[in-house]
């Protein structure tokens, strides 16, 4: 049995509308054949996330509901795998990752091999988008973020940590567990860099799922969407997140 060393995700509440989701069949048909021809590695997991198992799409029938992927070397985890209600895969398409559930598997064969049958997802999704270039913002020194709803006349405020942003939205984590937020919630946001520039910029809430750490621990991670960004606060952004790919390509150069 083989298992993802990367963190797993598992979406929860998201807006069906959410710009992370894809519903058209022969959009995810698309997709899940880009994965397949840049030969990205799929990571099934099962039995409630106990188990996973690596492998790679081989074949993708639009017309005929059917997604194949490649067996494991291990006939024991095949056969758990054939029992399990439902498949989370995750993987990778041009540095975005890649989420989507599926039913049962069935036996199939494939080019003269073994082969697990599914069928097409209902839908996909892809935690970042393409048209932003999204940073993972430093340990040493993290964004610091505060959100107000917008609608909240008495001003509550929350503490967020970020772990990735770009100049279309950011991903974070709350210091302490937030109430139970609806997509498409609207909040005020105030997020300071760590050289002490303040953005300030009315935020929408457009999904949250939770993440698994190396360690077990379990975080829960919201997804916001930039409204209107004003001109400053995206030259704020665009600066730091130059510097930082600057800092990264002089790091990778000494390094090699």
């Amino acid at each position: 049995m083989q298992r993802q060393p990367e963190p797993r995700f598992e979406l929860s509440g998201a807006d069906d509308d959410s710009d992370y989701h894809v519903h058209s069949r022969l959009e995810i048909a698309s997709i899940l054949r880009d994965v397949m021809t840049g030969k990205s590695l799929v990571s099934a997991y099962f039995d409630a996330a106990n188990a996973s198992l690596l492998t790679a799409i081989l074949a993708v029938e639009a017309a005929t509901d059917r997604l194949l992927l490649d067996c494991g070397p291990d006939p024991r985890v095949n056969e758990r795998l054939l029992r399990a209600d439902r498949l989370v895969c995750v993987t990778s398409l041009d540095k975005v990752k890649i989420q989507f559930v599926t039913g049962t598997p069935r036996r199939a064969s494939h080019d003269g091999r073994e082969a697990l049958q599914l069928s097409l997802p209902a839908r996909l999704l892809r935690l970042q988008r393409r048209e932003y270039f999204r940073l993972a913002t430093p340990i040493s020194s993290p964004f610091k973020c505060t959100i107000t709803p917008v609608d909240d006349d008495g001003g509550t405020t929350h503490n967020l940590h970020i772990a990735d942003i770009s100049a279309g939205g950011f991903a974070a984590s709350a210091e302490s567990e937030l109430p139970p937020l609806e997509s498409l919630s609207r909040f005020h946001a105030v997020i300071t860099l760590p050289e002490g520039d303040v953005v300030r910029v009315d935020v929408e809430l457009r999904n949250t799922f939770e993440i698994t750490l190396a360690n077990g621990r379990r975080l829960r991670r919201y997804g916001w969407k930039f409204l209107v960004l004003p001109d400053r606060a995206r030259i704020v952004l665009e600066r730091y997140v130059m510097q930082q790919q600057r800092f990264l390509k002089d790091r990778s150069g000494s390094l090699t």
